[in-house]
């Protein structure tokens, strides 16, 4: 072939630094040279010192053959096996350099083969990528099993090819020094009273409806112990999760609309029934928007909660509680509590609590009811004036009822 022809590619091309001297020894010694070897795009696969030596001769054309390749990645493996084996031979350092970009990416024995190296000179090469590796897997093992993704689903997503290695990193979890809640809870001090006063709605994601993190922070506090699942099937801004993440519980936050700052938060439609993929919950929380007070809010769907009628919005509370206790044995401790604040239509006093109360009290047994007023007034200065005026009491707390077996 045409020697001006050849295309040299150096990023698939192993060697570090050409060697002058040996281009010039080539150059006197032409004939003694085999061919040089490319692929069917005259991409040069092996020969580097032999081409240079051809244009240092001044020759015009080059003896060569053509070896048809199937990728980038087959081509850079002939162009690292051909050095590697014959000519002036890739040093330690280079095959240890393909050895570490190769791996993960090609299997262990192709990449053994191409370099001509022993098994365990190939695991001491990539012992530290192998330990990087298997601490980020770990991380990734963990996230997704505080996001209660099933121990399968983990191991495919994180590529482990031992499924069992799921099972006793999670495990190693759980032993962890720092699981108990003496730790966990350090910085935290428990509401005492059955009265929960918190200065505002604090969570870092925006969104309406958010409550304060501090009544996430009691309820963990009281129905839950390090790593229980906790489920809340009304996601909102991610305050749950930040929870959560903060006190080592599990978590299954869903809502019918995630919106899109939150990528951990589920899709679901909670009137279609529990998540078929939920494991048993601890801890089941519930923060439904409140019926009219939150019409068109969040959303438009039909299945909207806030956009139901009254009877509608009672039922789906009370086939909430329904399916939860279903999803409990017996002897499980667990725990439902429900957020929720009266509410007046047209003039008429709502009790929605009580509303709801009766609605899961038909499977469920009331534990605790607290009080807890709104962290800021929820009644314009009109609203109050126009209530002075008619002698109306204002409202200006929500119960948060919790029930059990």
């Amino acid at each position: 072939m045409k020697t001006n022809k050849v295309v040299f590619r150096p990023d698939l091309y192993p060697r570090f630094k050409p060697n002058p001297a040996l281009i010039q020894e080539y150059a006197a010694n032409l004939e003694l040279l085999p061919p040089i070897e490319v692929e069917q795009h005259d991409i040069l696969i092996d020969g580097y010192h032999r081409w240079k030596a051809y244009e240092t001769a001044g020759e015009p054309e080059i003896p060569s053959t053509t070896t048809l390749v199937e990728s980038e990645a087959h081509l850079h493996l002939l162009a690292v096996t051909r050095n590697a084996k014959h000519g002036l031979c890739l040093t330690e350092d280079e095959k240890k350099k393909c050895a570490i970009l190769w791996w993960k990416n090609r299997p262990d024995e192709e990449i053994e083969a191409a370099l001509s190296i022993s098994h365990q000179v190939f695991l001491d090469w990539t012992k530290s990528k192998r330990r990087d590796l298997e601490k980020q897997q770990r991380r990734d093992v963990y996230d997704r099993w505080m996001r209660c993704e099933t121990q399968e689903a983990i191991a495919e997503a994180v590529g482990l090819e031992d499924r069992s290695l799921v099972s006793r990193w999670v495990a190693d979890f759980v032993k962890s020094d720092e699981s108990a809640d003496s730790h966990i809870f350090r910085d935290f001090a428990p509401e005492v009273y059955a009265l929960w006063n918190f200065a505002k709605a604090d969570g870092e994601t925006k969104h309406f409806g958010n409550l304060p993190t501090g009544i996430i922070d009691n309820l963990l506090w009281y129905y839950t112990k390090p790593f229980d699942v906790v489920f809340d099937p009304f996601g909102g801004g991610g305050s749950t999760i930040d929870k959560c993440l903060e006190r080592k519980r599990r978590y299954y936050v869903s809502d019918l609309n995630p919106i899109p700052a939150r990528a951990d938060i589920r899709q679901h439609d909670i009137t279609t029934g529990l998540p078929g993929d939920l494991p048993v919950p601890d801890l089941v929380f519930l923060d439904p928007p409140y019926w009219k007070q939150s019409e068109g809010k969040y959303s438009k769907d039909a299945t909207d909660l806030s956009n139901m009628d009254l009877d509608a919005f009672l039922s789906a509370i009370g086939d909430i509680a329904k399916a939860v206790k279903r999803k409990w044995t017996e002897k499980h401790n667990g725990k439902l509590a429900l957020i929720m604040g009266p509410w007046k239509d047209g003039g008429k006093y709502v009790d929605l609590p009580f509303l709801c109360y009766e609605r899961i009290a038909k499977y469920l047994t009331l534990m605790q009811r607290i009080c807890v007023p709104y962290s800021t007034q929820v009644h314009g200065g009109a609203y109050v004036k126009q209530a002075q005026e008619k002698r109306e009491i204002l409202y200006l707390t929500r119960d948060l009822v919790v029930f059990g077996l």
